[in-house]
Protein backbone atom coordinates (compact mmCIF):
# COMPACT_ATOMS: atom_id res chain seq x y z
CA UNK A 1 0.00 0.00 0.00
CA UNK A 2 2.75 2.43 0.91
CA UNK A 3 4.56 1.79 -2.36
CA UNK A 4 1.37 2.55 -4.26
CA UNK A 5 0.98 5.82 -2.35
CA UNK A 6 4.59 6.76 -3.11
CA UNK A 7 3.92 6.11 -6.80
CA UNK A 8 0.78 8.26 -6.61
CA UNK A 9 -1.58 5.35 -7.28
CA UNK A 10 -4.08 6.12 -4.52
CA UNK A 11 -6.83 3.94 -5.97
CA UNK A 12 -4.63 0.84 -5.83
CA UNK A 13 -3.39 1.79 -2.36
CA UNK A 14 -6.99 1.89 -1.17
CA UNK A 15 -7.65 -1.51 -2.73
CA UNK A 16 -4.66 -3.01 -0.89
CA UNK A 17 -5.75 -1.87 2.57
CA UNK A 18 -8.87 0.25 3.00
CA UNK A 19 -8.63 0.88 6.73
CA UNK A 20 -4.97 1.81 6.82
CA UNK A 21 -5.46 4.08 3.82
CA UNK A 22 -8.19 5.97 5.71
CA UNK A 23 -6.27 6.09 9.01
CA UNK A 24 -2.88 7.02 7.54
CA UNK A 25 -3.51 10.80 7.68
CA UNK A 26 -4.48 10.46 11.35
CA UNK A 27 -1.29 8.55 12.13
CA UNK A 28 0.81 11.13 10.27
CA UNK A 29 -0.92 13.96 12.17
CA UNK A 30 -0.21 12.31 15.51
CA UNK A 31 3.40 11.60 14.57
CA UNK A 32 4.05 15.19 13.46
CA UNK A 33 2.36 16.50 16.61
CA UNK A 34 4.43 14.16 18.77
CA UNK A 35 7.71 15.31 17.17
CA UNK A 36 6.61 18.96 17.50
CA UNK A 37 5.76 18.47 21.18
CA UNK A 38 9.18 16.90 21.82
CA UNK A 39 10.95 19.83 20.17
CA UNK A 40 8.87 22.55 21.85
CA UNK A 41 8.37 20.78 25.22
CA UNK A 42 4.58 20.89 24.99
CA UNK A 43 1.88 18.35 25.75
CA UNK A 44 1.20 16.22 22.68
CA UNK A 45 -2.13 15.05 21.32
CA UNK A 46 -1.12 11.54 22.34
CA UNK A 47 -1.25 12.53 25.99
CA UNK A 48 -4.53 14.43 25.60
CA UNK A 49 -6.39 11.66 23.77
CA UNK A 50 -8.74 9.71 26.06
CA UNK A 51 -7.89 6.04 26.51
CA UNK A 52 -11.28 4.92 25.21
CA UNK A 53 -10.36 6.24 21.76
CA UNK A 54 -7.20 4.11 21.74
CA UNK A 55 -9.17 1.04 22.83
CA UNK A 56 -11.76 1.59 20.10
CA UNK A 57 -9.01 2.05 17.51
CA UNK A 58 -7.32 -1.19 18.55
CA UNK A 59 -10.64 -3.08 18.43
CA UNK A 60 -11.44 -1.66 14.97
CA UNK A 61 -8.00 -2.64 13.65
CA UNK A 62 -8.29 -6.17 15.04
CA UNK A 63 -11.86 -6.56 13.77
CA UNK A 64 -10.84 -5.38 10.31
CA UNK A 65 -7.96 -7.87 10.31
CA UNK A 66 -10.33 -10.73 11.13
CA UNK A 67 -12.99 -9.63 8.63
CA UNK A 68 -10.35 -9.21 5.96
CA UNK A 69 -9.43 -12.87 6.30
CA UNK A 70 -13.06 -14.08 6.33
CA UNK A 71 -14.71 -11.99 3.60
CA UNK A 72 -13.10 -11.68 0.18
CA UNK A 73 -14.50 -8.14 -0.25
CA UNK A 74 -11.88 -6.78 2.18
CA UNK A 75 -9.00 -8.80 0.72
CA UNK A 76 -6.33 -6.92 -1.21
CA UNK A 77 -6.88 -6.92 -4.95
CA UNK A 78 -4.77 -6.01 -7.94
CA UNK A 79 -6.23 -4.35 -10.99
Amino acid sequence: MLLSILRGDFYQAFRYNQLLFILLPVFVLYFVNYIYSLICNRISLLEKTPQIIWYVLIIVLLLFGVLRNIFPYFAPTVI
